[in-house]
């Protein structure tokens, strides 16, 4: 396991500390993997929430197979959005940070502070709970992340990728461990690097890197078993086959039986169509992409493409950097912290693109059509957009 503190023995500048956060975040990957198969084992708990198969109520459009190539304008205008700063109850550090809207609740994941989940009201931005204790203890947490929830029996997840364990956020703001665990890699690696998603309360979905690659996996919990299946193989070039080629980020949205990834290294996204097996992979700049070198290593020389995403009822917005980090921390010397936020459809269509005015960890909040992010430049670190 990485030590945080053995990173540098010199102090960082806000600058560095955000390439040292982008850096950390690519080392969840692994190597040395062994070929994906379906895995079925026997629940030791009987304390099942009883099963619920999702059926869509209203039948979404049909996925259009295929690739499509497109040019960075096809988006149309790039839309400038200045961030209003949101003063807030409490004072801590971004660093490692998820936010996640769900209601009048905003939840963040944050390793720098005294409990790893803080919990805001909306739209005043007050904390109402902190919890989450970072260790090795009962109901501690090493490498927590939430996940959201398609349901309204909780507000959220929270996957602890240490162990593998499942948590409940209850309404109540409680949290609950769940009687079954994600099944175990089949790789021998530092870090676990599952990115996972619910279905429902007893299915998830996750990304997890294999043999020279990367695939989208099924776990269904059944009364007396789970299982474990191979769904979609994310690694589409045999000339690519280092872990580090395929890193990237993942959301789904179980009402519409949709799943997206983004990659890192590429300005390349595949949106597929779990119900029917069916995948639109979106290329960029396609002659630029055909002679791209797959990056070795994870130096802050290789431009970095998606970084963050936040998968919503009707739209996934998905953070755009398009430039190295390097060029990032050059800039962030001159107090230029700006970003990019794309929005898809979850049929793979392009809406819109924004320049966002703050560097940091965002989400979207579609119900009062706005953009979150939490700074990492700043000492009041929220900031609120208007999507126009």
């Amino acid at each position: 396991m990485f030590n945080l503190n053995q990173i540098s023995d010199k102090p960082f500048t806000k600058a560095q500390s955000c390439f040292v956060i982008i850096v950390l975040l690519l080392c969840l990957n692994g190597c040395n993997s062994k070929s994906p198969k379906k895995d079925t084992s026997v629940l030791q708990n009987d304390t099942l929430v009883e099963l619920s198969e999702f059926t869509a109520s209203d039948k979404f459009s049909e996925l259009v197979p295929g690739d499509v190539e497109l040019a960075d304008d096809c988006f149309g205008d790039i839309i400038e959005l200045t961030g209003r700063q949101k003063i807030t109850n409490t004072i801590f550090e971004v660093r490692e940070t998820q936010i996640l809207v769900i209601d009048s609740f905003l939840i963040m994941n944050n390793s720098f502070s005294e409990n790893l989940f803080l919990i805001f009201s909306l739209p005043d931005f007050k904390l109402v709970k902190s919890f989450g204790k970072m260790g090795r203890g009962p109901d501690e947490f090493q490498f927590p992340r939430l996940v959201p929830s398609n349901t309204d029996h909780c507000l959220c997840y929270i996957y602890e990728s240490a162990n593998n364990n499942i948590y409940i956020l209850n309404n109540d703001l409680s949290i609950t461990k769940l009687p079954f665990k994600l099944a175990d890699a089949q790789t021998k690696r530092m870090m676990n690097d599952k990115q996972v998603a619910s279905l429902s309360p007893n299915e998830f979905v996750y990304t997890e890197s294999v043999k020279q690659g990367k695939a989208l996996f099924d776990f269904k919990v059944f009364p007396d078993s789970v299982q474990r299946k191979n769904i979609f193989n994310l690694s589409f070039s045999d000339a690519y086959k280092s872990w580090v080629s395929y890193i990237g980020d993942f959301g789904v949205n179980a009402e519409k039986q949709r799943a997206v990834y983004a990659y890192k290294y590429f300005k390349r996204l595949v949106f597929i169509d779990l119900e029917n097996n069916t995948s639109r992979t979106l290329v960029f700049n396609p002659d630029e992409a055909k002679n791209k070198k797959a990056p070795a290593g994870l130096g802050p020389e290789n431009i970095t493409y998606y970084w963050g995403m936040s998968a919503q009822k009707d739209f996934v917005y998905v953070m755009y950097i398009g430039r190295a980090p390097v060029d990032v921390m050059k800039e962030a010397q001159k107090n230029n912290h700006y970003i990019f936020v794309e929005k898809f459809d979850w049929n793979g269509n392009p809406v819109a693109k924004y320049r966002l005015d703050r560097w940091g960890y965002f989400c979207a909040d579609e119900q009062r059509n706005k953009l979150y992010v939490a700074s990492t430049y700043d000492a009041e670190p929220f900031f609120e957009f208007d999507l126009n």
